[in-house]
Formats: structure tokens, C-alpha cells, sequence
């Protein structure tokens, strides 16, 4: 028996490719949420790591120079604030005369961008507004008192979150967290 070309065709029909889109579709739907929680956790991930950093530069700077460097809350000219939080970004700067403000002759060493939209980032009491290295390294206050404390990263009503906690003697560290169901929501 003898068979044409045609009858051996190896392609797809309109059908058959229309079915494949339509389910590749419907994946996609399905693993877009599970696709952004992750870039989000990611985020703020990244967001904690930049922080740290800050942090690791401001302390080996103060180290270096021997003079107070400070992280502070940034403000929208890229000067320091005493309002808002740690997500609208920071500014590490060398505080020459110790007064704790970033004066015009003042050398910034990083200038920190905001962080994404969806991110909270709060301090305790003690770092809310700043975070202070004197000259042997260690976190203090303007006054001169010591320094530790704890930000948290977080996105309001997830229980995955960051904290980057500051010891005693100024070193900081960056720890996974899960929170309770009413920190969560605090957040």
C-alpha cells in the first residue's frame, strides 16, 4: 500500500495549538501570585542587605577617619530628617563637628534611595531616626551613650520578615524573622 505526502503531515492543528495556549495560559494565571511574593521577599531581602552594608560602611569609616559617622533618615534633598522611616532611605555620612546634622561642608558617603512601595521598615526606639559610630567603631548616641537596637523589615499582613539587629558594641547582623499573626498586621 502506498501512502501520499499528505497523509504524513507531522504538524498541529489550529485546535490542537489553541488547547496548548489555553493551558499554558491558565499556568501562568496560577503561578503569577506565587511569582510575586517571591520577587517581594527577594526585595526585601535586598533591601535588608543594602542596609547592612550601610551600616558595615559606616562603622569602618569611623574606624578609619576616627571621627563619628553617622546613618541617618533621609529627606528628599538628600539631607538628614528626624521624620518618617528607615524605607524612605538614608544618608551615611562623616560628622565632623559631632552634632549629628549633615552640615554643607560634610562629606556624604552614600546616599540610599527609597525602598520599594510594599516595604516597612521601622526601627526601635533607640535607631529610629539614626544609627551613630564613633571613632573606636562602637554604636553610640549623640550624647554618647550606647547604641543598639533593632529595624524590621517587613510587608504588612506576611509573616516572613527581616531584622537587622545591632549589638552592644555596634556590629550588626541580619536575621530571618517570622512573625505572629498580630505582628504581622502591625507591621
Amino acid at each position: 500500500m502506498t501512502r501520499n505526502r499528505a497523509d504524513c503531515s507531522a504538524g498541529f492543528t489550529m485546535l490542537e495549538a489553541l488547547v496548548v495556549m489555553a493551558v499554558l495560559g491558565t499556568l501562568a494565571a496560577l503561578s503569577a501570585p506565587s511569582l510575586m511574593a517571591l520577587r517581594e521577599k527577594h526585595q526585601m531581602q535586598s533591601q535588608g542587605e543594602l542596609f547592612l552594608s550601610s551600616l558595615q560602611l559606616a562603622r569602618s569609616q569611623a574606624l578609619q577617619r576616627q571621627k563619628r559617622v553617622m546613618v541617618c533618615l533621609r529627606d528628599a534633598g538628600d539631607v538628614c530628617t528626624s521624620q518618617g522611616s528607615w524605607a524612605q532611605g538614608w544618608v551615611v555620612f562623616v560628622d565632623d563637628n559631632g552634632n549629628a546634622v549633615l552640615d554643607g561642608q560634610e562629606q556624604r558617603l552614600q546616599v540610599q534611595g527609597p525602598a520599594p512601595a510594599f516595604l516597612r521598615m521601622t526601627g526601635n526606639t533607640p535607631v529610629r531616626r539614626y544609627v551613630s559610630y564613633g571613632p573606636e567603631g562602637r554604636s553610640q548616641s549623640v550624647s554618647g551613650a550606647l547604641l543598639f537596637g533593632t529595624l524590621r523589615l517587613c510587608k504588612p499582613g506576611q509573616s516572613a520578615a527581616w531584622e537587622l539587629v545591632i549589638n552592644a558594641v555596634g556590629k550588626p547582623r541580619l536575621e530571618a524573622v517570622l512573625l505572629s499573626a498580630a505582628e504581622a498586621e502591625a507591621c
